[in-house]
């Protein structure tokens, strides 16, 4: 099946699961599909993708906003892109374990099973 199948799929068991719309498909990421990116809903994405989708942006405006509102004269550059980075890494691993941990929770369908997806599949992928 076509990537818009799984997309729908997974857009539904996650609606049927009670995740709200702006969890399963934020803005940017309509945003990006509608520029032709084929990004899967957060909880279906790997691990590290999560990671550094949503802990480069954040380490970056938040290093930024950091740099121009007080650590100019206070600090190093240096030092400026390294807590950027940190900051950007730790928002970036509290995502990424979390919606981890929601996919583990809600049981979802791996994104591979989700267009075959039937009651005997579905029960093949749920933990013992």
């Amino acid at each position: 099946m076509t990537f818009e199948y799984r997309l729908a799929a997974a857009h539904r068991e996650l609606a049927d699961k009670g995740v709200q719309e702006l969890n399963y498909n934020p803005p940017l990421f309509r945003v990006l599909r509608r520029l032709g990116l084929r990004l899967r809903p957060p909880h279906h994405e790997r691990f590290l993708v999560n990671l550094l989708a949503f802990g480069l942006p954040t380490g970056a405006i938040w290093g930024m906003l950091m740099w121009y509102l007080g650590w100019q004269d206070e600090v190093s550059p240096a030092f400026g892109l390294h807590q950027g980075l940190l900051f950007g890494i730790g928002v970036g691993l509290l995502m990424a374990t979390w919606l981890w941990f929601r996919r583990k929770q809600l049981k979802l369908t791996p994104w591979e099973a989700l267009p075959q997806a039937t009651s005997r599949t579905l029960k093949r992928w749920q933990p013992r």
